[in-house]
């Protein structure tokens, strides 16, 4: 909790980040009139693991400042422009340079007083030096498994954002069915700020130190924004150095390379799980009748255009799979650029020069097929869906205000704020909350947990039809606790869940998960 000075001058205290998560948490538990002792148990995480790692950097050129250029820039005008051979150095988002010191052996380079010339701008040439990087791993709750969640590397997380994050992956296991309870950690850092060689130092340093916390049927990472596969084979190998039956220690983390015992499908796994939320809302829609919404419009995907934000791992895989049944993808904003083209963007193209060798900031920034607008008209786009697939507090109530959308699918992790939720409430845009429909990620971890533990490998098309079938089962039943409306279908029972009342789809996302969680209390027990 901190602590904020009101005009008054009086103290007044706001809530943090995870307090203010868990007001729907404690309405929902007073709702089912939950077991006192089952809430305070979910009410805090089990554990909050904070580390620091320090790590060698790479030698960096930092180019001059304006203040640099303008008192110094005059004494290098006639330094000789160097030139280094691509396969030893990077450019970084920062506009500096990562290199290596073979360099040198096989560029042409020049400088002068520690000052180098390349592409035309000035450099500061800095040596190899120590970095520290503040860890984190909170683990919320394991009833129903092992702590479960990603692992982010970001320049702006903190123990209170993971606090969030872990009880959110708690909640998302128990709807999704799956034996995993929730956990959530990472670096703060920038990693678009570091060489592939430096990601691999940090990443192994940092599962060296966290190693005593986690395990395979302890608490399972798996990639979160700004790691990824490559990342996750960075873990395991760190994690199963040394060991006389590493291969046993597989399920260790999860979100690996298919070819080293990742599971097929887990790239596309998150957007995917999104686009059958989105596939079983339309459905309601198409065949309206006595067990379906009803609603007046008949909507397919190809009456579907849509906005993205965020176009990484979770944005770009939707808005391919959505193009390719019909929908059109109109308009992509990212961190660093906004883009908008209303006859349709092509999604392979974009993520090819997003994911371009020369495009140092990995954004929609300079792409050509589409117009470059400011983010005040990104927001009043008219469109048929709009999907966060970014970080969280996006939605305010200025922007959800501003919004020219019938849905709302949220692709990120809490892309709502109180305030902006209650604005889209107000002006009828419905929403498929982040706790079903971004659980793709999550379940095909499972699945590659399981084949793991097996020594399996199943195919894309078996990994697909079984998210498939969990997602839409499962989205069904919040579907039906919503609405209040028990059931008992082949393929689900929402009879035991329902409360009697009506809900809005937040809480009814709330009541199962607590209900899942509050079964496994009530037929264990507690240890004495």
């Amino acid at each position: 909790m901190s602590t904020i000075v009101s005009r008054s001058g009086e103290a007044k205290s706001s809530p943090s980040l995870y307090e203010s998560s868990m007001r729907l948490f404690l309405e929902t538990t007073k709702l089912l009139k939950l077991d006192p002792r089952v809430a305070l148990e979910l009410s805090e995480p089990h554990h909050e693991i904070m580390f620091t790692i320090t790590v060698d950097i790479n030698n960096r050129l930092i180019e001059f400042t304006p203040e640099e250029y303008a008192q110094q820039g005059k004494d290098f005008e006639d330094l000789l422009e160097s030139h280094f051979d691509p396969k030893y150095y990077k450019i970084l988002a920062s506009g500096n340079v990562s290199f290596q010191p073979r360099v040198f052996a096989s560029s042409d380079a020049s400088i002068r007083a520690g000052v180098i010339r390349l592409f035309g701008r000035l450099y500061h040439v800095r040596g190899r030096q120590p970095e520290q990087l503040r860890c984190y791993r909170v683990q919320h709750n394991n009833i129903r498994g092992p702590y479960k969640g990603g692992i982010r590397y970001h320049h702006e997380v903190s123990l209170d954002l993971f606090k969030m994050l872990a009880a959110e992956m708690t909640w998302k296991t128990a709807i999704s069915a799956i034996p995993f309870g929730g956990g959530k950690g990472g670096i703060r850092m920038d990693p678009r700020n570091y060489s592939a060689d430096e990601i691999e130092r940090i990443s192994s340093r940092f599962m060296y130190k966290l190693k005593p916390f986690i395990g395979p049927n302890r608490d399972i990472p798996a990639p979160d924004v700004g790691t990824n596969s490559v990342i996750m084979g960075h873990f395991f190998r760190q994690y199963s150095d040394g060991e006389n039956e590493y291969h046993t220690l597989r399920g260790v983390v999860t979100g690996k390379d298919a070819r080293i015992w990742g599971s097929e499908g887990r790239e596309m796994a998150t957007g995917r799980g999104l686009f059958y939320c989105i596939e079983e809302w339309l459905r309601h829609r198409q065949s309206p009748g006595p067990d379906q919404l009803i609603a007046p419009d008949k909507v397919s995907w190809k009456d579907v255009d849509f906005i993205v934000q965020g176009y990484g791992n979770v944005g770009s895989a939707f808005a391919r799979i959505a193009v390719q049944r019909g929908a059109k993808l109109v308009a992509v904003n990212d961190r660093d650029g906004t883009i908008h083209n209303p006859g349709g963007i092509d999604p392979e193209d974009l993520q090819e020069h997003v994911s371009s060798a020369t495009n140092v900031k990995h954004s929609v920034e300079g792409y050509s097929k589409a117009r470059s607008i400011g983010l005040d008209e990104f927001w009043r786009l008219n469109a048929f869906l709009f999907v966060p697939a970014a970080l969280g507090g996006i939605i305010t109530a200025e922007v959800a205000n501003k919004l020219q959308v019938k849905l709302v699918a949220e692709g990120a992790n809490g892309p709502c704020t109180i305030e902006g939720e209650e604005a889209l409430r107000e002006r009828g845009i419905e929403i498929i909350p982040d706790i079903i429909a971004n659980s793709g990620g999550v379940i095909v971890s499972y699945y590659e947990w399981l084949q793991n533990n097996r020594q399996e490998h199943w195919s894309e098309a078996k990994v697909n039809e079984r998210l498939s079938d969990t997602i839409k089962s499962n989205y069904n039943i919040i579907l039906d606790i919503a609405a209040n409306r028990p059931r008992r279908t082949s393929e689900f029972n929402s009879a035991q869940y329902t409360t009697g009342k009506t809900h809005d789809m937040r809480m009814a996302a709330m009541v199962l998960a607590l209900r899942r969680l509050e079964d496994h209390y009530k037929l264990e027990g507690f240890s004495q």
